[in-house]
């Protein structure tokens, strides 16, 4: 199924700010994403489904909100 995506910081440098894909799960669209952006295999950064980051593979459904956000440090 087509996954929106939206991007931040330097990950939207390198993919755009919103993109679609063909995903069923975060680990298919990880690939997917390398796929197209082959600097994204050198790249950190953490995928939230619906504004709660994922760590572990997550089946994706039509409609879900995915984003791509950079290492992020604060004070």
């Amino acid at each position: 199924m087509e996954i929106k995506i939206i991007a931040f910081g330097s990950i939207a440098e390198l993919t755009g700010k919103e993109i679609t894909v063909q995903a069923s799960d975060v680990d298919s669209l990880k690939v997917t994403l390398q796929e197209l952006f082959p600097e994204l295999a050198d790249r950190k950064y953490a995928v939230a489904v619906n504004m709660k980051v994922v760590q572990e593979n997550l089946e994706l459904k039509q409609n879900d909100t995915v984003a791509l956000m950079p290492p992020y440090s604060g004070g």
